[in-house]
């Protein structure tokens, strides 16, 4: 398989025919992380184009020092934080963008499951970005402090500081919300 720094050689000399092995090779991880921080929504397809549209336009800033794939996740983690942003802003939270309940016994339970997941999303956007990026990569994304680092580009223990102070934040948050007691992350 032809190396990423290859392909986008080719699409900044003037090969835009090039970057469609980039939205190939990478677009299932892209829908992936789309659908851990956004939900399922109807508009995926679409956010997902905008993201790899936003990568084309900025592949001349990207360093080759770096791996790609952390630099396009990181572009598509920062374009759902937007896109997040923007909803909060519409006030316009519909059943289609909640996270589906896990493993749910009962239709009261399922209820009780979806109503907790959208207000934890709902208290997260009220954590710093720096502490909500690193949290939301561990907790909904599942991914090792050291898979968090590489694909953030900073070291693990900024990652580990990063998701300490971030789960105080956001236990204070929801205490604050008059939702407090035991919750744990």
């Amino acid at each position: 398989m032809e190396e990423d720094r290859v392909i986008i050689g080719r699409v900044l000399k003037g090969n835009k025919d090039s970057y469609s092995e980039i939205i190939s090779r990478y677009h299932g991880k892209v829908s992936s992380i789309l659908r851990k921080m956004l939900g399922h929504t109807p508009d995926a397809q679409d956010i997902v184009q905008e993201i790899f549209i936003k990568t084309y336009y900025h592949l001349p800033e990207y360093k080759t020092n770096y791996d790609f794939s952390a630099w396009l996740y990181r572009i598509a983690a920062n374009h759902c934080l937007d896109e997040l942003r923007k909803r909060k802003r519409k006030q316009r939270l519909t059943a289609s963008e909640e996270i589906e309940p896990v493993d749910s016994h009962t239709p009261e339970v399922a209820l009780l499951n979806k109503e907790g997941q959208r207000l934890l999303r709902q208290r997260m956007m009220s954590v710093e970005e720096k502490y909500r990026i690193v949290l939301e990569m561990r907790y909904f994304e599942s991914l090792s402090c050291e898979e968090i680092s590489h694909r953030l580009s900073i070291p693990s223990s900024t990652v580990r500081t990063r998701l300490s102070r971030g789960k105080d934040k956001l236990k204070e948050a929801i205490g604050h919300a008059g939702q407090g007691g035991d919750f744990h992350l």
